[in-house]
């Protein structure tokens, strides 16, 4: 479909990366340790998403499958996540901060 198919695939992953963000804070405020454990939570939070993506949400979809891994795309995919997860503790752990 062309261009408008790719900006709606792009407006749709910023919008599941908020969505995905906006889950971790509302954990942080019902399990404080996440705040305090910014690195741990979110290489755990990570490792979440990226199983509920691949192995709930793709499935679902109207992929309709579990995606297929080789060892180094399942790898690539799973620090991807972990950077992610990383990032999202990181910036929470900083607002939240500021706002104390």
């Amino acid at each position: 479909m062309g261009t408008p198919s790719a900006l709606l695939g792009v407006v749709l992953q910023w919008l599941m990366s908020i969505l995905i963000a906006a889950i971790y804070a509302v954990g942080t405020r019902q399990l404080p340790r996440l705040r305090s454990r910014w690195v741990l939570g979110g290489l755990a939070y990570g490792v979440v998403v990226f199983f509920v993506m691949n192995y709930v949400v793709l499935p679902l979809s109207r992929v309709g499958h579990i995606a297929h891994f080789t060892p180094a795309t399942f790898v690539e995919n799973l620090l991807a996540m972990e950077l992610f997860g990383l990032i999202v503790a990181y910036f929470l752990r900083g607002a939240q901060r500021a706002r104390q």
